[in-house]
């Protein structure tokens, strides 16, 4: 009786501290700075021991004591013997981004507690790698040591599930080459390049309505302190609602917004027909006109894809852009008015008073048939 108690204890100790061999779980996440983060979750136990999934559990491997000695460690002592292993590790396996074997740094490891030893204690390695070039194509293949794995990839998005289906590795089959059919993000610095010169283009030549504006508020004056003032609070004003409005803080419709827009291209064409304002008044009237405008810009500006983390780098690079035009519209027209005044010429009334009643006839019609649309 007490033999065949003997032998019950004896097979039931055996089958207790035998673990299933599982495959390794691998995932490979690329972020937008050109890192690569490749998460295995595997058992390190097995994986020290040479134990891979062709054997069904841990006792059917030559070296199952090695495994249960292991797998009895707390998770800190475990990490420590890991240390002296991970070079050999990190050898075996293989990770090719464009066809170039890359150079992988353990970021992290976590281990489970010892918990219930009648299953295999979760382990997670983290390996990153900082990239040259965005990847275009991706080849990962688990050491065939340890047999069977499973591989999935994604384009990290935040709040945005991107991850591939899952392949199946049987053997350490390489998973071939993974084609990244994705565009490689703008960094910030090309995100404000391009915006610079969306901005630019948006009022020369795009913008008439700006460009009428502009030209109407440079022959107000030809004192370069007084203009650059009038353009300065033009483009803070703009650049206020422009924020408000591409935030969702404020929404004017385009039905309000267009004729107002059109009507003090008219106003400020107006004020160069009657005496000289002052200069205070003059820059408080700007400053309401570029509000309205940068209602106008707010509703185009909608019309790009504007991440949230380069939000304000789009938005200045788009005001660069607009000012610099701003600026080239004034400097040709003061030139030129500056040229007649050279040759002795009444430019009032050769170049100031026709040139704002033309701009002043155009943007009263177009108020009135935005009106009416």
């Amino acid at each position: 009786m007490m033999k065949i108690f003997s032998l019950l204890f004896f097979l039931f100790s055996g089958f207790a501290h035998a673990d299933v061999v599982k495959p390794a779980l691998v995932e490979i996440s690329i972020f937008n700075d050109k890192k690569v983060e490749i998460s295995i979750d595997l058992s390190i136990e097995a994986v020290m021991t040479g134990i891979g999934t062709q054997y069904k559990n841990t006792t059917d491997a030559p070296n199952s004591d090695q495994y249960d000695e292991l797998r009895a460690l707390e998770a800190e002592a475990l990490r420590e013997r890991f240390k002296g292993f991970e070079n050999d590790f990190l050898k075996q396996f293989r990770f090719l981004v464009n066809g170039e074997k890359q150079p992988l740094i353990l970021s992290n490891v976590f281990i489970d507690i010892i918990g219930y030893k009648q299953r295999p204690r979760k382990s997670t390695l983290t390996y990153t790698t900082q990239l040259k070039q965005w990847p275009k194509v991706l080849f990962w293949q688990y050491p065939e040591v340890y047999g069977d794995s499973a591989l999935r990839w994604r384009i990290y998005e935040k709040d945005k599930y991107t991850w591939s289906d899952w392949s199946w590795l049987r053997d350490g089959k390489p998973s071939g080459n993974i084609v990244i059919d994705h565009p490689e993000p703008m960094s910030g610095m090309d995100r404000f390049n391009q915006f610079v010169s969306i901005g630019f283009d948006h009022v020369i030549p795009l913008g008439w309505d700006h460009i009428l504006f502009i030209v109407g508020m440079a022959l107000s004056s030809l004192l370069w302190k007084r203009l650059l003032l009038l353009v300065t609070t033009f483009t803070l004003a703009h650049t206020f609602t422009l924020g408000l409005a591409t935030y969702g803080l404020v929404d004017v419709p385009a039905r309000i917004v267009e004729p107002l827009i059109a009507f003090s291209i008219a106003y400020v064409a107006i004020e160069n027909l009657i005496k000289q304002s002052s200069s205070r008044r003059q820059n408080i009237i700007v400053f309401i006109f570029g509000l309205i405008h940068g209602l106008g810009f707010a509703s185009m500006l909608k019309t790009f894809e504007m991440p949230a983390q380069h939000f304000f780098v789009t938005l200045l690079g788009f005001n660069v852009g607009v000012e610099i035009a701003q600026i080239a519209i004034v400097l040709f027209v003061v030139s030129i008015v500056l040229g007649a005044k050279a040759l002795k010429l009444n430019y009032r009334q050769l170049l100031v008073t026709p040139i704002s009643i033309v701009i002043a006839l155009i943007g009263v019609w177009w108020g009135v048939e935005r009106i009416i649309a």
